[in-house]
């Protein structure tokens, strides 16, 4: 029934991918549900521990009015599993990942290794099967390579996780598929050369080696085209050679038939995704207002009715930015507003984007024309929003947001979305925020310096003794500092962390990070290192690797 033993294999192994995604998916359904019952409930807002003694006049001694709770809540076992799984190590040519990750990774192996090896039986000779099981293994890990690159993908709604998480999956799936094609292909063209009398005849003499060999050349190209350093300063090149994909397709299916058995729902799923993305991208929206800020910051304010959460991003296009090549070009951008928690009328977003290429410092040398370039209104389209945090920060009493540079955007969007809620009185458990800003100087401070400052002032009309908003901004080129929010040099995050804790007692502690590699991996480490049987720190990083 199910054809050759080989086949059989990658079969098997589809069906063990379905069955895992299956059980992630109960699981995430059951703890969104039981999210959903615990979120209606009005929290119990308790006095915050006294931070320093009170004043006290002579002969009266000093007390406190409330002393943190130091319960354990959480047993050594489980301490040492999250510390264990969420450490942070870096692996060469791949880069920063926690323990728990290289698991997944170690697992995602095993299984391939599992049907690669099993014993399945076979009429033709130990070289030739290994060579088909290859074959036929690189089309079960095809079945998942195109919806992992979906940005309407079903992952989320299934078992939660969003596309700029799913994207690290989608290269090793991808670079597995290359490595299992490579082997076939190897054997297959030196069988052929072993019966031919040339090269070229052993690559394409017959047609299945011809258009076995043609979607091996897509491959490459895909394969080649993806790395690091080509997405990071040739975005358009990564991103246009990556639809060989459609010649892979192609002469795979004219290759080998049963190829479209494995592809089909994955590729139906990749193309209601794309025609989603058309068809809500085609219309403009209403820009608001542009602004050169200084340091090379663009500020877009733009008129957005549909619904996004706090820490989210979308893609944009400007049309007529740099035509024709705007045209076709989508960028990537968090937002730097958050959702109005009130009904205001008002529905207006901002995004906030630094100059780091082509596209950016076009536009930024263009924000200083205002809204109209070269007497053009400016066109602004929009695909998302996108995205979702791994932690839901306010369900966590005491939240610490650590932004590097421009990495501030999908933080401060947090941030605001936290106090927002908290002066309109809704049922958010957050008490404490604690927000840390690492930049170089005073200059870069301007790009939201007037946001925090509006912040800080909200906050303070909130009960001190119910809500803590603490704003620390390290200058790390600068050997002044203008007020007390300013400090030099780098925060120690272990120490920071230690103090936390030490001030708030039990309870766990949520953690935003977004900036740098260096900066992820010390929040992540520093975190790890701080959580004991009384508080466990879970750290949400934001990283937006294409």
């Amino acid at each position: 029934m199910l054809g050759s033993q080989d086949f059989a294999a990658g079969y098997y192994q589809v069906l063990t991918y379905t069955g895992i995604i299956i059980i992630l998916s109960i699981i995430y359904q059951f703890n969104q549900i039981s999210k959903y019952i615990t979120r209606t409930k009005w929290p119990q807002i308790p006095d915050l521990p006294s931070r320093r003694e009170g004043k006290k006049n002579e002969g009266e001694q000093s007390t406190t009015t409330y002393l943190p709770d130091t319960t354990k809540i959480h047993a050594e076992p489980t301490v040492m599993f999250h510390k264990f799984t969420n450490y942070t190590l870096h692996v060469f040519s791949v880069g920063d990942m926690t323990v728990g990750e290289i698991l997944l990774f170690v697992l995602f192996i095993v299984i391939n290794l599992i049907f690669l090896l099993s014993p399945f039986p076979a009429d033709a000779s130990g070289g030739e099967t290994f060579s088909k099981r290859c074959a036929y293994l690189a089309l079960a890990n095809a079945a998942f390579v195109f919806p992992l690159a979906t940005r309407n993908s079903i992952f989320l709604k299934l078992i939660g996780v969003p596309f700029e998480r799913l994207i690290r999956f989608h290269r090793w799936v991808g670079r597995t598929i290359f490595f299992l094609i490579t082997f076939h292909g190897s054997f297959q063209i030196q069988q052929s050369y072993e019966g031919s009398e040339s090269v070229s005849q052993a690559l394409v003499g017959t047609p299945t080696n011809q258009w076995g060999f043609l979607a091996y050349i897509s491959l490459i190209i895909i394969m080649f085209t993806s790395h690091s350093v080509i997405r990071r300063y040739a975005f358009e090149v990564f991103y246009w050679s990556h639809f060989s994909f459609i010649f892979f397709i192609i002469f795979g299916n004219l290759h080998q038939p049963e190829f479209i058995q494995f592809t089909a729902i994955g590729m139906g799923l990749y193309i209601i995704d794309r025609l989603a993305r058309f068809i809500f991208g085609l219309g403009t929206i209403n820009v608001i207002g542009i602004e050169a800020i200084q340091s090379g910051v663009t500020k877009i304010i733009f008129e957005f009715k549909d619904y996004y959460e706090s820490g989210q991003y979308m893609f944009i296009n400007l049309a007529n930015l740099n035509p024709p090549v705007s045209l076709l070009a989508w960028h990537p951008i968090s937002f730097s507003s958050s959702p109005s928690v009130m009904d205001d009328g008002v529905h207006y977003a901002s995004i906030h984007m630094k100059v780091q290429g082509g596209f950016s410092r076009n536009l930024y040398a263009r924000s200083h024309e205002g809204l109209q370039y070269n007497q053009v209104p400016l066109k602004m389209r929009v695909d998302g929003p996108y995205g979702k945090t791994s932690l839901d920060f306010m369900q966590h009493n005491t939240v610490v947001l650590v932004s590097g540079g421009i990495g501030i955007t999908p933080m401060i969007s947090i941030l605001r979305d936290l106090v927002d809620r908290q002066v309109a009185n809704m049922p958010i458990v957050t008490q404490s925020i604690y927000f840390l800003w690492v930049i170089p100087d005073t200059d870069a401070y301007q790009w939201f310096g007037s946001e925090l400052r509006e912040l800080m002032s909200r906050a303070g009309t909130l009960p001190q003794n119910k809500y803590i908003l603490d704003v620390k901004v390290f200058l790390t080129r600068s050997t002044t500092t203008p007020s007390s929010i300013f400090f030099q040099g780098r925060p120690d995050f272990s120490i920071f962390f230690h103090d936390i804790k030490r001030f708030h007692g039990s309870g766990d502690i949520a953690v935003g990070v977004c900036g740098p590699a260096v900066m992820l991996k010390q929040v992540r480490n520093a975190a790890v290192q701080s959580s004991d049987e009384t508080c466990l720190f879970k750290v949400h990083s934001e990283t937006f690797e294409l």
